[in-house]
């Protein structure tokens, strides 16, 4: 009981200033901001509570550089519009007036709050979300940047129409690439159609033009029939490990005859089947990949639902 005591009154010290932004109606329209504000208020740890027409407008910054400049805050919350709009905008009125940016913890009461809720409910769950934001704010600490080598190289998963696309964008820009595919063939489900909608495009061509880019860059390196059976490591350096095996599912069995019965050979297409890039591994085998970024285009299956569901 002693040591959660404590635990408690850990961060009792901090100071959370919280500002709340109207977003000039956006956002008031449908919350009650004062009530909001009125509840901040009463959050243990909250020392200041504001609102303004336009938080991440110059007054509005102004109002939470000065609280932090005369040492009424030192950890703050902003409930506005999305983080991907202004935490930068916010992160940096922290930096100008002398403090780290990681002090900072933002509440989106516009796209989670006023433009899906009204009235009461609207208002209740922007309580809630600045509690949890203050909460929060309460424990965080001020961070230093730091800087890490990344590897030039990337890892794309799934060689469908996304992977294969990611794969040569990236590999135009001088990135080495590893297209990691778990199937034999090249084209994802997209090889089972025969025309795309809307512009009637030939499903066809456009596999084997962008498979035939693939196999022939010198920066891309493709692994059919393989998955990714673990990885660790952090962002700009990873390291994956994958196993190639010979195929076994029915559907990539049933694939490998159809093309063989075509008279199809590796790098060809074959109609709702996709491109056999080379030939299939008779054995099984584990490789390591050092990569510096991971993008996931992995497919999709067809749900078939069943009788009378």
């Amino acid at each position: 009981m002693a040591d959660e005591k404590k635990q408690a009154g850990a961060h009792s010290d901090r100071k959370v200033g919280v500002y709340i932004c109207h977003c000039g109606g956006n956002i008031s329209d449908h919350v009650d901001v004062n009530e909001v504000c009125e509840k901040a208020r009463q959050i243990p740890g909250v020392v200041v509570a504001r609102t303004n027409m336009f938080m991440c407008s110059d007054p509005g910054q102004e109002l939470i550089m000065e609280d932090i400049k005369s040492g009424a805050v030192d950890r703050v919350v902003v409930a506005s519009c999305a983080p991907s709009l202004h935490e930068t905008t916010f992160r940096s009125a922290l930096v100008r007036a002398g403090v780290s940016p990681y002090i900072y913890e933002h509440a989106n009461i516009r796209e989670q709050v006023s433009w899906v809720h009204h009235g009461q409910p609207a208002t209740q769950k922007a309580i809630r979300l600045v509690a949890a934001a203050a909460a929060k704010a309460e424990k965080l600490e001020p961070l230093e940047p730091i800087r890490v080598e990344a590897r030039r190289h990337a890892t794309v998963i799934g060689a469908g129409m996304a992977g294969l696309k990611a794969a040569i964008d990236l590999a135009e820009r001088g990135i080495a690439v590893a297209l990691i595919e778990k199937s034999p063939f090249l084209g994802g489900r997209t090889a089972q159609l025969d025309r795309l909608s809307p512009t009637g495009e030939s499903a066809a061509e456009l596999i084997s033009r962008l498979a035939r880019e693939v196999l022939n860059h010198a920066l891309i390196s493709v692994h059919h029939c393989t998955q990714v059976t673990g990885f660790e490591g952090y962002i700009g350096n990873f390291k994956l490990q994958v196993a190639q095996r010979p195929p076994e599912s029915t559907e990539d069995l049933s694939n490998l005859r159809t093309v063989q019965q075509a008279g199809n050979g590796p790098g060809s297409f074959t109609p709702f089947v996709g491109v056999l890039p080379a030939a299939v591994p008779e054995t099984a085998a584990e490789l390591a990949i050092d990569t510096g970024v991971i993008v996931t285009a992995t497919s999709f299956k067809p749900y078939q639902p069943r009788h009378g569901a």
